[in-house]
């Protein structure tokens, strides 16, 4: 059988989940029976070396989303498309799903599969289009089923994100002082203004830090609140860095006081490493976490779980034990990209 031409598209090549997905995806990828293609239509690249690292070649648009913009990537990957005979596209996001339906509408026999990543999509308009779009897509790919609603096709897998369990087998010694760990985008979405008012009302009563590792548009007003409440101490912005799986496991516990999320791949990294975790019921993350293995809750206590890891680590790092059990067993991203295969797999022989 001849080889199944993928063509893996995303809004970016930034340093979020989708972007860590794709790159385990292409790479756990049986080379056998696909051709991968990767392309990231905006101009976030940050997680550009890591593709190349692992010998993935990638291109990147440099697109806006302005109207122009969007008909740029389209005659762009509909060339492509052709080009390179592509069988498929899997759309990342909502955005690169647009484009993959306008472009298949000049290659009516190409298939479509779409993950969104999120379950807050970005607008009631957003979710209408999605759900005007569905006669187009073969699949959907959703991570739990508390995800499903309207908008997705019937044709529709859960299957949930993973990681490569091994790299984040590290035997190394924690921080000296009790580190309260926190990854991602410093956007509204993660909500890390949370952790400065936690940081504000514990720091009388507790010797600990909070390290936050991410970049965004909020950056400047967190440094501002920083130095407002005197935190320089215990709240520390880390910016962009290459070396989470390290930071993890020096770090003690982990928190995520999100407003919204799909299923962060930064909750499957912090419970392969060993790592209590803190966390609001967003998304589909109460899919992965329970009051068993980790510290569910919503923002109003989320400073009173942060007071109880610090008082009875003992109990955390137990609930750690259990959650890195689950980790293990049904997040290895060997056996969910064999997941994707046989999604893809079953597509195209609906095509020949």
């Amino acid at each position: 059988m001849k080889k199944i031409n993928v063509l893996q598209l995303i809004t970016g090549l930034g340093v979020g989940g989708a972007e860590k997905v794709v790159l385990e995806l292409v790479k756990h990828s049986n080379s056998n029976f696909f051709n991968h293609h990767v392309i990231g239509l905006s101009k976030s690249a940050a997680l550009n070396f890591k593709f190349k690292e692992a010998g993935i070649e990638t291109i990147i648009l440099n697109k806006d989303k302005s109207l122009a913009g969007f008909f740029e990537m389209v005659s762009y990957i509909n060339d492509f498309v052709k080009e390179n005979k592509v069988d498929m596209i899997h759309a990342h996001m909502t955005h690169a799903m647009f484009v993959a339906v306008s472009v298949k509408l000049f290659n009516p026999h190409m298939k479509i599969v779409f993950t969104s990543h999120n379950v807050n999509v970005g607008s009631k308009l957003r979710e209408f289009i999605i759900f005007l779009l569905k006669p187009f897509r073969n699949a959907d790919i959703i991570f739990s089923r508390d995800q499903l609603d309207f908008k997705y096709i019937s044709n529709y897998f859960v299957i949930p994100n993973g990681i490569d369990l091994n790299s984040y087998k590290q035997n190394i010694e924690k921080f000296n002082i009790f580190t309260f760990l926190a990854v991602g985008s410093l956007g509204e979405q993660k909500n890390h203004i949370a952790l400065i008012k936690c940081a504000k009302s514990l720091k009388s009563k507790y010797e600990f830090q909070i390290l936050i590792a991410g970049d965004g548009p909020l950056r400047d007003e967190l440094e501002k609140q920083i130095e407002l409440y005197e935190l320089k101490d215990y709240v520390k912005l880390l910016g962009l860095r290459s070396d989470i799986p390290e930071l993890l496991n020096k770090s003690h516990c982990f928190v995520m006081p999100s407003l919204w999320e799909g299923m962060p791949i930064a909750i499957l990294e912090a419970g392969a490493s060993s790592l209590p975790i803190i966390s609001t019921s967003v998304g589909s993350i109460s899919s992965i976490l329970n009051n068993e293995n980790s510290f569910l809750t919503d923002l109003e206590n989320f400073e009173t779980e942060m007071k109880n890891v610090l008082l009875n680590y003992d109990n955390a790092l137990k609930k750690a034990k259990i959650l890195k059990k689950t980790i293990i067993k049904d997040y290895d991203i060997q056996t969910l990209s064999k997941r994707h295969e046989e999604i893809y797999f079953n597509i195209f022989k609906e095509k020949v």
